[in-house]
């Protein structure tokens, strides 16, 4: 991912039935830096990464994850959700720093 620092995108399938289980994938961009590498004059870069995700569905959290400076560049979500109601679908990261991006999408169903 080519963008900037926050951009994020979630990702689910076109068609969705009520009671279906579907998966989610998300990504954002951000270096995720673990603080262990220097620059080229040999400075060392601090850790920059993202800490958390909280995963809300409608008004319910869903999901969360704990991230540590392991994790690669621009990481991946991805799981399962079944769903049951037409509702917003929202994470929510921060990182380190204290910054917070946030990316929704509305779960709609087909219709019959």
């Amino acid at each position: 991912m080519t963008s900037d620092i926050g951009d994020a995108r979630i990702r689910i399938p076109d068609q969705i039935k009520r009671g279906e289980l579907i998966t989610v994938n998300a990504i954002i961009s951000h270096p995720m830096d673990t603080g262990f590498f220097r620059t080229a004059e040999g400075d060392p870069i601090p850790a920059y990464f993202i800490k958390d995700v909280v995963v809300t569905y409608g008004n319910q959290e869903v999901a969360r994850f704990e991230w540590t400076s392991g994790v690669s560049r621009d990481p991946v979500v991805s799981f399962t959700l079944k769903v049951d109601k037409e509702a917003p679908l929202t994470m929510v990261w921060t990182d380190n720093k204290g910054a917070v991006f946030k990316q929704s999408i509305n779960v709609a169903f087909v219709s019959a």
